[in-house]
């Protein structure tokens, strides 16, 4: 079944073909987010990390078996961000185990404040960490969608935020109008595509009134 995988498929065909049975659609969740979730892991157990190498491995683990189990049981109810979702479940998984409660099953839709007086989770909630890289993760792949000179025009994006034009148009040897014609197809594009995969828009746009 792995073989009709599309090429960028988004999390809620990877976890039905997940729940159908196809290890290769577990395979790339855990591709797209295997690296979120030891993040998170990390942050809330780094000095344990530090003295145990096998730690963040089986707590990683759990987790993912944790998800997969969570999966089965809801079946039809999505996660709004299975990024943040699997970020909650390892927070709690590393949570629990710390606490010396590995063997207690966990909820992963409960609030973690009755741990935080034994525990210290950094001021930085991983899961806001992971919303900011999730988009950026997808604001990537919707930029290797275009076309390459569309992404040519992209690798100028701070340039065009600080509305240097006339720079952007030097580098591509290509007439101020015509690159700031070309970037409002690209907002365009961009946007369309993170509404497809997040929900949301793709927000920068440059100034009028610039140089």
């Amino acid at each position: 079944m792995a073989d009709d995988i599309p090429l960028q498929p988004d999390d809620r065909f990877l976890i039905e073909r997940m729940l159908a049975g196809d290890s290769a659609a577990l395979d790339r969740l855990m591709s797209r987010y295997d690296k979120l979730v030891r993040f998170a892991i990390f942050r809330i157990s780094r000095e344990r990390c530090g003295k145990d190498p096998q730690w963040l491995d089986s707590i990683a683990s759990e987790a993912w078996a944790g998800f997969v189990q969570s999966m089965q049981r809801t079946h039809s109810e999505w996660p709004a961000s299975v990024g943040s979702y699997l970020v909650r479940i390892a927070r709690n998984r590393c949570i629990s185990a710390i606490r010396g409660e590995s063997r207690r099953p966990v909820e992963y839709d409960i609030e973690e404040t009755s741990a935080a007086d034994q525990i210290q989770v950094p001021v930085e909630d991983p899961a806001d960490v992971v919303a900011r890289l999730e988009e950026t993760e997808a604001l990537r792949g919707c930029i290797e969608s275009l076309s390459p000179d569309e992404q040519r025009i992209c690798k100028h994006i701070p340039a065009i935020m600080d509305r240097r034009w006339r720079d952007v148009a030097a580098a591509e040897n290509t007439p101020e109008s015509t690159i700031r014609s070309r970037w409002q197809r690209i907002i365009g594009r961009l946007s369309a595509c993170m509404r497809q995969k997040t929900g949301g828009n793709f927000a920068p746009k440059a100034s009028r009134g610039d140089s």
